[in-house]
C-alpha cells in the first residue's frame, strides 16, 4: 500500500512541477521595438510642454487634463461667474 501512495504522490509531484517550468531563454517584450524618436527628441518636447502650459498631468482618477495658462485674472473670472448667475445662464440648485 505504501509503495503505491509513493508511486501516485510521485506522478502528482512530476506533474504539477511541470506547471512551475519556465522559459529557459528571457526575451523582452519589446525586444523588437524601434522608436520613432530619440530621447533627446522627447526632452525637448517635455521642456517645450513645460514653457507653454500645455501639459497633460494626470489625476488621481486616472483622467488626463491638459491644464492651459488663463489669460484672465480671477476677478476677472469671478465677476464673469456672478452675471452668468444673475442672468440665470447657470441654474443653481436641483
Amino acid at each position: 500500500m505504501n509503495a503505491k501512495k509513493l508511486i501516485a504522490a510521485a506522478a502528482v509531484f512530476a506533474a504539477s512541477a511541470t506547471a512551475f517550468a519556465q522559459q529557459s531563454e528571457f526575451v523582452a517584450a519589446d525586444a523588437n521595438f524601434t522608436p520613432a524618436k530619440t530621447r533627446a527628441e522627447v526632452v525637448a518636447e517635455l521642456n517645450q510642454a513645460y514653457r507653454e502650459g500645455t501639459l497633460a498631468t494626470q489625476q488621481r482618477d486616472g483622467a488626463d487634463t491638459i491644464q492651459y495658462a488663463s489669460s484672465r485674472s480671477r476677478d476677472e473670472v469671478r465677476q464673469e461667474a456672478l452675471a452668468a448667475n444673475r442672468s440665470r445662464f447657470i441654474q443653481s440648485g436641483s
